[in-house]
């Protein structure tokens, strides 16, 4: 595999008596997404701004294709493109002239400038709204700018922290499509999120951060193994005077990790690769069975089995 375009090297981080980023480390490639998720506290925001070289790691490194935030911070953040979780712009712009303004910043050539704007709002579908005065866009739309500015002088890594924070369902679809658009084109992207869904939807690794320590960090296969799921999700629905009954008998099996009753449907973690030895058990004890699905964890269920609820 080619050279890292993000290698975070036992970084940690502290506010006085507070841990926020415990030894963390990771390696991130061209192409790839990683999904940053965690419980409020656990240290994400933190981690996401050294990555930056918005704050310096107390101890540890990081690298953006090998410029160090800590040596070389102005050459880290010509090579990435940050969206804040917060919108905020310059008061009384319209789109063109908000990216106008950032292009500025960015030194981007006039001639250029142009250019890029252009191609931005074509990916980020706002071409044709560039009259439009910036205060009054909906969420969805300035979230869509935010992350057309974040694009402009073409970064190689993209850091989007809550992108999807306040959007509506048809607009967080609009996000994923759009993210997955700029993986095949090659672009390294660090996302962090709340909506488990869409990360699981969107990323190629997924990191799980609590109380500033990455607990777990892999593709799904490998959470899952790392979080004591690596079976089967089997979900069964009895006539409602089995479901104590059924409940003690799963319990009892050797190869069922797990049985919790949510809202009526028996939700059973199996060390097999497929439940039929759990229906088959059903139907040997002559408990009926309603309803029978099962499929591998979700992110949700890894999420909930590899953490504790603790923040920093």
């Amino acid at each position: 595999m080619s050279t890292a375009v993000v290698e975070i090297d036992n970084v940690t981080k502290t506010f006085d008596s507070l841990t926020a980023v415990n030894a963390v480390s990771l390696k991130l490639h061209q192409g790839q997404t990683l999904g940053l998720i965690g419980p409020n506290g656990a240290g994400k925001t933190t981690l996401l701004r050294m990555v930056c070289s918005l704050a310096k790691p107390d101890s540890g490194d990081i690298r953006i294709q090998g410029d160090s935030v800590r040596s070389n911070p102005l050459g880290v953040r010509s090579r990435l493109g940050f969206m804040p979780a917060e919108f905020g712009s310059p008061r009384n712009l319209n789109i063109l002239e908000y990216l106008d303004y950032f292009g500025c910043l960015y030194a981007i050539p006039r001639q250029a400038r142009r250019q890029r704007i252009a191609e931005v709002c074509e990916l980020t579908d706002l071409t044709g709204r560039e009259d439009v005065m910036v205060k009054g866009l909906s969420t969805g739309n300035k979230q869509r700018l935010l992350l057309a500015k974040t694009l402009l002088h073409d970064p190689e890594l993209l850091v989007l922290d809550e992108p999807a924070s306040g959007l509506d369902p048809r607009a967080r679809t609009e996000l994923r499509v759009i993210v997955k658009a700029l993986a095949s084109l090659g672009k390294t992207i660090i996302i962090s999120s709340h909506i488990l869904p869409d990360i699981e939807d969107i990323s190629d690794r997924i990191g799980i951060m609590e109380a500033g320590s990455l607990v777990l960090d892999g593709d799904l296969t490998e959470l899952r193994e790392g979080s004591g799921t690596a079976g089967n999700i089997v979900k069964i629905k009895v006539e409602d005077e089995s479901t104590s009954v059924a409940m003690d008998l799963l319990k009892g099996l050797a190869d069922v990790q797990s049985c919790e009753n949510r809202d009526g449907t028996l939700v059973v973690s199996t060390q097999q690769p497929n439940g039929n030895f759990v229906l088959a058990e059903m139907l040997r004890h002559d408990i009926r069975v309603v309803q029978f699905a099962e499929d591998a964890p979700n992110l949700e269920e890894i999420f909930m089995r590899s953490t504790a609820g603790k923040v920093t």
